[in-house]
């Protein structure tokens, strides 16, 4: 559904990206992981259109998005999530979610709605997917950090995307709160989504990746199976350590 092909990303003398082939398929979640700095907010900044590769190419779909806006890539089916939060506070769960509708347009809802729903339904329907059933009243700045977090996924899916970037999903939330944005995400991934996830909770990205991706100084170190990758002795060395 997306794919990276010799991608480069440098910053005036320093390249941050260097040659980083990758791609996701439908119903496949890809982990990203890496140490700090390693270039896995970057490399999810190039795909979603944020920032403009130096070199390389990147497809979604069957379109050449190389060049494309983050707002092409949206109506193409793509959609993320970012570190911070990107919430209205001052607006209530269901009106941001609804917001997040509107943005949406004309793109079809088919995975999480019955045709004709209102956007009453719609907004419930994507809240109750993120197991938030009846908190569209709240505002969202009563919510807790967990909460947010779900909520920014009801955001990112008020799309239907085909494509889905998540960016540390679980950064800051707490244990119980991981769990069920973990079962969410599968969930996400099961419908026939294309997930690609930066995280660094290392048992989630364990548990649910397909495929995990090692990014080390902005080049691709190892890609493979969860199993295969965290036995690769150049893995241990560079970032996971003796643990795993």
């Amino acid at each position: 559904m997306i794919s990276a092909e010799a991608v480069g990303w440098k910053v005036g003398g320093a390249q941050i990206l260097d040659d980083v082939s990758l791609s996701v398929g439908a119903g496949e979640l890809l982990g990203i992981i890496g140490p700090n700095g390693a270039g896995k907010s970057s490399f999810v900044n190039v795909l979603s259109g944020v920032t403009r590769p130096t070199t390389g190419r990147i497809t979604l779909g069957d379109n050449d998005v190389t060049r494309a806006s983050a707002t092409r890539r949206a109506r193409l089916g793509l959609s993320r999530s970012f570190q911070t939060s990107a919430l209205f506070d001052g607006l209530t769960a269901g009106e941001n979610v609804r917001l997040a509708v509107q943005a949406a347009g004309s793109r079809p809802f088919s995975p999480w709605r019955g045709a004709g729903s209102s956007s009453s339904e719609v907004i419930e329907s994507l809240l109750t997917r993120v197991r938030m059933p009846g908190r569209g009243r709240t505002l969202a700045r009563d919510l807790s950090h967990g909460e947010r977090r779900k909520l920014e996924l009801a955001m990112s899916l008020a799309s239907e995307p085909s494509v889905l970037l998540l960016d540390e999903p679980m950064a800051g939330v707490s244990a119980e709160d991981v769990d069920g944005l973990t079962e969410i995400i599968g969930e996400v991934r099961d419908a026939g989504v294309a997930v690609a996830m930066v995280e660094h909770h290392m048992h989630v990205v364990l548990g649910l990746a397909d495929r995990v991706a090692v990014l080390h100084h902005g080049e691709l170190l190892a890609v493979g199976a969860p199993a295969e990758v965290t036995s690769d002795e150049r893995v241990q060395q560079a970032y996971l350590g003796e643990a795993l």
